[in-house]
């Protein structure tokens, strides 16, 4: 297919850069921390103030979503809004950022099954929803931040465009003070894992976020990005804050106030699911933005060759086979005899590849695929095949999914149903630190929980059988926390087709 193109060429003559160094391990604030556990912590940049959410809060005994208290912290008087964490009753709240006014902060509500977020602000009492034009979120949690001047929000939700889970994505404030419509940071920061908890710093350009979906020290680990123009696709590579703050734990909601020398974050290095806030002393470096933007010129691009092409090749995992396939988009249906698809057009929309006789992958349409051809593996669902879900995880330690997982599971759920002969045996793996007959138990709770939600959506129950083996069968060393990730996982083996 040809077309012509019009784009505009933007210079940028230097980028910003941060350098960020820590002097020593985070220690945790006492005068904050329960027993109740902290998480989705916010740094107010005006005055000595924080927000975050008490974890196991119940529900508000009032009508406001938090409630203010008076903390001494580092010999000063902070003014700490603490949010109720009320996931368990009908939703939860978190602190997205504050303005001179008032604070925004997140709401996801539970109803007939389905979860949904929104947007809220509140000043001298009353909370407004804020309009977001196309704004979705359907994970159960949300968190996001505020930039200084008010002029972006930066939000993690899992919306119809996002690559995994839970991803990152920015919203402009408009010249009339409205909001503009959500847009995901693209696959430099997102993957398919979760990226949560974000913080902009004052330059609008270095961005903190935790993410599991990049290995490190724990399950989540903290990290830093630089936006390398005014896309907000365009970003540095990732760096890991490093040990000093990472841990074998779960590290989140890193921030602070321009000029301290103290950052604030959330730790629950001992893995019990509950955070702490702690502090920890850096030198920031985030030299002056130089940026040089020139007057756009249209230029015209010839119309796209034969051989810049964009191609989807849908073969069979293990024999590399062309199969014949659906491309199922939002607009419909495309049949790919030749197992061959042309990609016109990078919408960023989420479609489904599907074979008959084989488990459905989901693909994002957008710049991770490459000029000419992108080849999609299919797994067969033959008997005795065995395939790895790699998209359904477990909090650390537990038999609980983390959210965004069921994504993966309906695929299972519609091959089982296109395929009403065929029965499953699953297959629960956990890495091999720990005592060994835990583990044993653990992958077995963690099957439980599969089949459970497999059976939930009307698969009959005798079609699905269950072991959990613990640590005994790893794909891969465990000398690594990345490594050691990977064999801890769900298998399906069809034993019947």
């Amino acid at each position: 297919m040809k077309s012509s193109i019009i784009i505009f060429f933007v210079l940028l003559s230097q980028f910003t850069h941060a350098q960020i160094a820590f002097e020593e391990a985070g220690i945790t604030v006492d005068s904050l921390n329960t027993p109740n556990g902290q998480n989705y912590l916010v740094i107010n940049p005006y005055q000595p103030g924080m927000a975050f959410t008490e974890e196991r809060g119940g529900m508000p005994q009032t009508g406001e979503a938090y409630r203010s208290e008076k903390i001494a912290i580092d010999n000063q008087q902070w003014e700490v809004l603490v949010f109720s964490d009320w996931l368990s009753e009908k939703g939860m709240v978190s602190p997205i950022g504050f303005t001179p006014f008032g604070i925004f902060y997140s709401q996801v509500s539970f109803d007939k099954g389905l979860y949904s977020g929104k947007v809220l602000f509140s000043s001298s009492g009353k909370a407004e929803v804020v309009d977001i034009p196309y704004f979705r979120n359907k994970a159960p949690i949300q968190s996001g931040c505020l930039s200084k001047d008010g002029k972006y929000m930066i939000l993690s939700i899992e919306s119809n465009h996002s690559y995994g889970v839970e991803d990152l994505y920015v919203v402009e404030r408009e010249t009339d003070g409205s909001w503009g419509k959500v847009k995901n940071l693209g696959h430099q920061l997102n993957t398919v894992f979760q990226e949560v908890t974000p913080f902009l710093a004052e330059d609008n350009r270095t961005l903190f976020f935790a993410t599991n979906g990049r290995g490190g020290e724990g399950s989540f680990d903290l990290f830093y990005t630089v936006r390398q123009d005014e896309s907000w696709r365009n970003w540095s590579k990732p760096v890991n804050l490093g040990p000093k703050v990472n841990t074998s734990g779960a590290e989140t909601s890193f921030g602070y106030q321009d000029g301290s020398k103290w950052a604030y974050y959330v730790s629950s290095q001992d893995s019990d699911g509950y955070g702490d806030i702690m502090k920890v002393k850096f030198r920031e470096d985030i030299e002056e933005d130089t940026t040089t933007i020139v007057a756009p010129e249209p230029v015209v691009i010839e119309p796209i060759e034969e051989n810049q092409r964009i191609l989807l090749k849908v073969v069979d995992a293990k024999t590399d086979e062309v199969l014949p396939a659906e491309l199922l988009t939002e607009s419909g249906k495309r049949i790919g005899a030749n197992g061959l698809f042309e990609i016109d057009s990078l919408t960023g929309e989420e479609v489904e590849v599907k074979s008959q006789g084989y488990l459905p992958k989901m693909i994002m349409l957008d710049e991770q695929l490459k000029t000419g051809e992108n080849v999609i593996s299919l797994s067969s669902i033959a008997k005795g095949n065995v395939i790895t879900l790699d998209h359904v995880l477990f909090h650390r330690g537990t038999a609980n999914m983390v959210e965004g997982s069921e994504k993966e599971l309906n695929l299972v759920v519609e091959v089982m149903n296109d395929n009403p002969d065929i029965k499953i045996l699953l297959k629960g793996h956990t890495d091999n630190t720990g005592d060994p007959v835990k583990n044993v138990q653990l992958s077995e709770e963690r099957v439980k929980t599969v089949k459970e939600y497999i059976i939930l959506q009307g698969i009959s129950p005798y079609r699905v059988s269950g072991r959990g083996y613990g640590g005994n069968q790893p794909l891969y060393s465990n000398e690594t926390e990345e490594t050691r990730k990977l064999n801890r996982r769900v298998e399906f083996e069809v034993v019947e087709d």
